[in-house]
């Protein structure tokens, strides 16, 4: 029981620094910005701070998310039984999606580092346009796809076992319809909500496997065996 929460707590730490993250490493010029724009961004100090920041965030972030799948994983793998093989499915998918997490955020966050901490005499304008653009395109294409194979495989065990509330399944369907078509970097968003509804749902499982374990003891502890001492 003490395992579901620190899982719970670890997919909310990972919501939270995801989101505070995003506020500092996606602070960049816009793909089409003019050369004026990229040439005030690369003597922007402060700039470079935040994105640096915000880039650690997000690793310190993929961290507690891999915390978090592989507390996931033994809940769903304890009701799957053998061979066990959704349960480990949804572990590699999140393994994945924290490998290419942290890619993302190098990327986005490159030219701010060369720059800001290696004071790297970066000119090109296009490179500055691409490197964050590189990070989006792996954060929605290979974080996305591993997603979507951590929330199917999920869902179908919850229907198959009840091991988490249904209501965690279908969001997980319309979060896997929504990462098919990563039109826009935000459009992650969606498997940061479905981490956060589950991280909800096993603090509720947490709580509800207490309660019954109290009344149980409870229950119990009149009809024990009472022994005499001679």
């Amino acid at each position: 029981m003490v395992k579901q929460r620190w899982t719970a707590l670890s997919g909310i730490v990972f919501v939270v620094l995801m989101l505070a993250g995003a506020f500092f490493v996606i602070d960049v010029p816009a793909p089409d910005a003019s050369t004026q724009e990229i040439a005030g961004y690369l003597a922007d100090s402060e700039n470079h701070t935040r994105n640096i920041v915000g880039a650690y965030l997000w690793v310190l972030g993929g961290l507690a998310f891999l915390g978090f799948v592989a507390g996931l994983r033994a809940v769903l793998r304890r009701a799957e039984g053998d061979p066990g093989t959704l349960s480990s499915l949804v572990f590699g998918a999140g393994v994945v999606f924290t490998a290419v997490w942290s890619v993302s955020a190098v990327a986005l966050a490159a030219v701010a580092y060369s720059v800001g901490l290696g004071d790297a005499p970066v000119s090109d304008p296009d490179l500055v346009r691409v490197l964050p653009q590189l990070g989006s395109l792996l954060l929605l294409l290979g974080g996305g796809f591993a997603g979507i194979v951590l929330v199917l495989a999920t869902s179908v065990l919850i229907f198959r076992t009840s091991v988490l509330q249904r209501w965690v399944a279908w969001f997980g369907i319309l979060v896997a319809i929504a990462l098919v078509f990563p039109v826009t970097y935000m459009n992650i968003l969606p498997l940061v909500a479905w981490v956060l509804l589950a991280s909800i749902a096993l603090l509720m499982r947490h709580d509800e496997t207490a309660t019954a374990a109290a009344r149980e003891s409870r229950y119990d502890a009149p009809n024990a065996p009472v022994t005499t001492q001679r």
